[in-house]
């Protein structure tokens, strides 16, 4: 379970700076080619990082079992994602409080559900991304891995997606596997890397380069390097997240524009 320090001066500065934040947020799809990358510890503990900075932080969790985002902030998950499109429930009942500025909510019935989503389904679900985007200055989204299978519609519709990748050769490579696929099955353009478990910063550089020359050359994209993290554990990504991707980056995509009338959205 983490424990962040508390300190009650910090606290107050920080809910006084959150008065002032924009409040359409970031939102990033923090996505890898296999597990065992530091994926979720990174992002936890660059979620609260950001949370004791003054940033108001949502964290959708799409993973299930002791080592998924619930876990680490000692919460079980409750109604999820997809409670609130199909049964109306109000997306802000969804959240539950971790530490002071940041909340979780739970989307693994959203991230493994198999049928199709119709035009009304896909609207509801337009209608809460934006309203949880309005009012987090950054929604972090744990990915779920599916193996060879599709992202969930959740992390399709992220406008930033941050692929984890560790400093292995077998990661690199189901990493690039997981960008070439997003390409030719979603038409994403740019992806933002960051680069785990490297021994030291120029081996991280090292491989990000790599990785950027062969997907501008073979599929046309650009990648961007967000940050390296040596330790997943204690390491966290926040200023590089603060410094790199602009407030109200973009809005969510429009899960209705891929959905159809009755038409299965990839899963």
């Amino acid at each position: 379970m983490l424990e962040p320090g508390h300190d009650a001066h910090l606290d107050q500065a920080a809910g006084l700076r959150r008065l002032f934040r924009t409040r359409t947020g970031r939102a990033v799809a923090f996505v890898s080619g296999r597990e065992a990358c530091g994926r979720t510890k990174l992002l936890v503990q660059t979620a609260a990082a950001l949370a004791q900075s003054g940033e108001s932080v949502l964290v959708i969790d799409e993973n299930s079992g002791d080592t998924n985002v619930h876990a680490a902030f000692g919460l079980r998950p409750g109604k999820d994602l997809l409670d609130a499109a199909m049964g109306g429930l109000a997306v802000e009942r969804l959240i539950q409080p971790a530490v002071a500025g940041l909340g979780v909510m739970s989307a693994v019935r959203l991230a493994v559900r198999s049928s199709g989503f119709d035009a009304e389904l896909a609207g509801r679900l337009d209608g809460a991304l934006r309203r949880l985007q309005e009012s987090h200055s950054y929604v972090l989204i744990d990915c779920a891995d599916h193996g060879s299978q599709h992202l969930s519609p959740l992390a399709l519709a992220a406008p930033c997606m941050a692929v984890v990748v560790a400093a292995q050769s077998t990661a690199i490579t189901r990493a690039y596997a997981l960008i070439k696929r997003l390409v030719r099955e979603s038409g994403r353009n740019s992806f933002q890397v960051v680069i785990t478990r490297a021994r030291s910063d120029e081996e991280s550089q090292a491989i990000f380069r790599n990785m950027q020359l062969t997907a501008k050359e073979h599929l046309g994209v650009r990648l961007d390097y967000l940050a390296g993290a040596r330790q997943p554990a204690t390491d966290h990504i926040a200023g590089s997240l603060g410094t790199r991707l602009l407030h109200g980056h973009a809005a969510f995509r429009s899960l209705v524009a891929n959905s159809g009338s009755g038409t299965a959205l990839p899963v």
